[in-house]
């Protein structure tokens, strides 16, 4: 029985009662007069009655009291929920970033704003700026992941989101990449090793690290014994462990190994750095298909000559640490003229006995060997 009392004797009334799930509430009635908080006690009673016997689903409220709070609250609790989750520093701050870009967009106050009409309005805004593909769908991402977690959070009932489209990236590519020659390869570790870098351009050659990897190196990621390398919370946040090759391995004993603890690299080279190392090394920013070389180039380069030597894509893509089997194909199937004719030069052809030429037709014509 839901009843009324003063925590004082000025102030509302108080309301007293117990929910569907036994607790104990009170509530505020927001006014002075006894007969109208005990009408309003009464009501709440009724509405308890009615959701103790599942007349009235008793999430509805929690998903009422969820889209009244602010917006701004649930994305506090969004990033924390990251924070907790052991994310990384450059990943709270572009969630945090992306989300208030689309509450500028979207003019959202509320969880119930966020709709798709909303969302697909200022994606469409973010194209028509001349952005690429993939940016835009970067901030769908993000836009997403968060919906998606106030689903299952209960915050929201369902994920208005689910059918948000994606811009087909192939179609928009601002940079494509190309593999380092052999020649250009030897060229920027000659002048890397005069300037005391030539381990920081290995490492990402022979290793296929990105920079945000080879930041974090330890020497206790390094095994020299078991020829190994250890990558903790990589790209697709998990552990790896590749093998090391003798180049690589050269050079690491030469310089190393430092206190486990301590990183690799103690200094980080700069882009700016990568830059004029290129130039010293003869190395073409754009060639004459538009392709560009960086330091990122160089791990592609590692992939396109494992796909030349014949290395079977499952181990690839376990040396690569590719999350998707279709990136680590993607290499197999970007190869050159070049690949293609030595492919074919490997085949052994008959030297004695007879050729079976095949024709158009399902026969086949016999040649004999002279």
């Amino acid at each position: 029985m839901a009843t009324v009392f003063k925590k004082g004797s000025k102030g509302p009334w108080i309301i007293k009662f117990f929910d569907h799930q036994g607790r104990r509430r009170e509530r505020s009635s927001r006014t002075t007069d006894r007969r109208a908080a005990e009408r309003m006690a009464a009501k709440v009673e009724a509405d308890v009655a009615l959701r103790r016997e599942g007349v009235i689903d008793p999430r509805l409220d929690a998903l009422a009291e969820a889209d009244r709070t602010t917006i701004q609250t649930h994305i506090r609790a969004y990033l924390m929920h990251l924070k907790a989750a052991d994310r990384s520093v450059r990943t709270l701050q572009d969630a945090n970033q992306h989300l208030r870009w689309i509450l500028e967009q979207t003019e959202a106050a509320r969880l119930s704003d966020l709709n798709l009409d909303a969302v697909v309005k200022a994606l469409d805004g973010l194209r028509a700026r001349g952005r690429s593909a993939r940016t835009v769908n970067h901030h769908a991402a993000r836009v997403k992941a968060f919906v998606r977690w106030c689903e299952r959070t209960g915050r929201i009932a369902g994920h208005p989101l689910q059918h948000l489209p994606k811009l087909q990236e192939s179609r928009d590519r601002r940079r494509v990449r190309r593999s380092f020659t052999d020649q250009e390869l030897a060229d920027l570790f000659r002048v890397a090793d005069e300037r005391g870098r030539g381990l920081w351009y290995r490492l990402a050659f022979w290793a296929g690290l990105r920079r945000s990897e080879l930041i974090r190196l330890t020497w206790r990621d390094i095994d020299l014994g078991e020829a190994s390398i250890t990558i903790s919370m990589g790209k697709a946040k998990r552990t790896d462990v590749i093998p090391i090759h003798p180049e690589l391995e050269a050079a690491l004993r030469i310089a190393g190994p430092g206190h486990p603890s301590s990183q690799v690299f103690a200094t980080a080279v700069t882009n700016r750095t990568r830059q004029k190392d290129f130039e010293r090394a003869g190395l073409p920013v754009l060639d004459e298909e538009g392709r560009s070389l960086d330091l990122h180039a160089l791990r592609p380069s590692l992939h396109t000559r494992l796909a030349r030597e014949g290395v079977p894509p499952q181990i690839a893509q376990r040396i690569m640490r590719h999350a998707d089997y279709r990136t680590t194909l993607a290499a197999y199937t970007s190869l050159e003229l070049t690949d293609d004719a030595a492919a074919i030069a490997r085949i052994a052809g008959p030297t004695t006995g007879a050729t079976t030429l095949c024709t158009d037709r399902d026969d086949s014509v016999r040649v004999d060997a002279k």
